[in-house]
């Protein structure tokens, strides 16, 4: 969907109805968040709803305006003027988005409709359109197979954001080990493709102050290794590098709003980049490794994977200076049973960290709910292992709140760590869930 200032014509028109309206009456069932077609014109087809009351409301309506455009084949709309025109447009033109860059020749993507909003502040157009373009990277990323995006050509097409006046620096398997990076280099050591460390940087404006970290899992498949994952729980693992979408397309979403970054801030995006593989030098269970931060880990199960790379990155990330920091990992099966798909898990060490974090992902429409990093479950990481910790309990059990307390043995200041699994992609199609959340999180300071 292309966002524009004004329209010689349209060829879809919605207009709004408050719910005690006559005409909303006589629409009887039509209820808030529904778009209804009322009229069919040679030249303009007309559609009502009722004026939507939150944003939530709005967003519902941009995705049944898009699905309403798409069976009638308009391909430019006009809306009325309501107060979450934003909300309108960021739904209707991310819904609008599919992926057909691996489809045969005549499925190329068709001319993106126009979409008109009254009253569409210049302002909320240019940040509208700049998460837009980052939710476009992640979920180009995340939706791309396996065999198009590992470890190397992630790296890559991070580094197509310095065109947007980001820095980009990759460290190799060579300067991974180096840097004690030694469990991300053993979830890297079943793959030809080898571990990268990627840091996208955006400079901040003024004397830099403070140092944001968003520290994304990048598995860009998951095998699960020698504790090796069944048919079905293997496919749909090209997503497990949905928290490298996300950091990284916050980054590129970012780079349009630099203005409205507060002043004195950095950002920084880390992404540890692995394929967890089988192979002659993988990682087995009973092995143990010495992170980046110097703890000790043994492996109990190869497919808790994403809790090591994070582990590293984030050791990386403090001791480069990162003042607070926020993870992003699909990074539990327990999460998706204890939230479902349409709720990310967060825990955090900060209280006001994380009263940040849900009120960023309040305005970007993404829902986020608090779970306990309740200290005694981490006994069982620490018992009956000749290692600082175990990567696993094997326990079901409380495995997303264990999941999260290892992660905290690696971080030395104000954290936050959001648990996606699920949210990544629903029904096979990417979602760049946390660019919103993320972005707003920045800009808010």
């Amino acid at each position: 969907m292309q966002l524009v200032n004004q329209l010689e014509r349209a060829d879809l028109k919605l207009s709004f109805v408050n719910a005690d309206a006559t005409q909303a009456r006589t629409l009887r069932d039509l209820k808030p968040g529904q778009v209804r077609l009322t009229a069919r014109n040679d030249e303009l087809d007309e559609a009502v709803a009722i004026t939507p009351e939150n944003a939530t409301e709005a967003r519902e309506i941009g995705v049944a305006l898009t699905n309403m455009a798409g069976v009638l084949g308009a391909k430019s709309l006009h809306v009325a003027p309501t107060e979450y025109a934003a909300a309108i447009a960021g739904a209707a033109s991310a819904a609008h988005w599919k992926d057909v860059r691996f489809r045969g020749e005549g499925s190329s993507a068709s001319e993106a409709p126009r979409l008109h909003l009254e009253g569409l502040s210049d302002t909320d157009l240019q940040r509208t359109q700049a998460i837009l373009a980052g939710l476009t990277f992640a979920r180009e990323l995340v939706s791309a197979p396996a065999n198009h995006i590992n470890p190397a050509t992630l790296a890559r097409e991070a580094r197509t954001l310095e065109q947007y006046g980001l820095d980009v620096d990759v460290l190799d398997a060579e300067d991974v080990k180096a840097r004690g990076m030694n469990l991300l280099a053993a979830v890297a050591a079943g793959s030809k493709d080898g571990p990268r460390l990627i840091r996208v940087t955006l400079p901040a404006r003024g004397e830099r102050q403070r140092v944001v970290a968003l520290v994304g899992k990048g598995i860009t498949f998951d095998t699960g290794g020698y504790s090796i994952k069944t048919t079905q729980g293997m496919y749909g693992m090209k997503n497990d590098m949905g928290g490298a979408a996300a950091v990284l397309g916050t980054l590129r979403a970012l780079a349009d709003l630099k203005g409205l970054i507060p002043g004195g801030v950095e950002v920084r995006a880390y992404v540890a980049a692995a394929e967890n593989m089988v192979g002659p030098d993988a990682m087995r269970p009973g092995d143990v490794y010495r992170a980046a931060n110097g703890k000790t880990v043994e492996i109990v199960s190869t497919d808790a994977e994403g809790r090591l790379v994070l582990a590293d990155a984030l050791a990386v990330a403090c001791d480069e200076g990162a003042t607070e920091l926020v993870d992003v990992a699909t990074l539990t099966g327990a999460k998706v049973t204890a939230l479902g798909s349409d709720v990310a898990a967060v825990f955090s060490n900060a209280p006001g960290l994380t009263a940040r974090l849900q009120t960023a992902a309040g305005a970007a429409g993404e829902n986020i709910w608090e779970l306990p990093l309740h200290q005694p479950y981490l006994k069982a990481y620490q018992k009956n292992t000749i290692a600082d910790l175990k990567n696993s309990d094997l326990n079901p059990a409380g495995a997303s709140i264990k999941a999260a307390l290892f992660l905290s043995q690696f971080v030395t200041r104000p954290w936050a760590h959001l648990d996606i699994a699920g949210n990544a992609a629903k029904e096979d199609v990417a979602t760049g869930w946390g660019v919103g959340t993320l972005t707003e999180f920045v800009l808010g300071g």
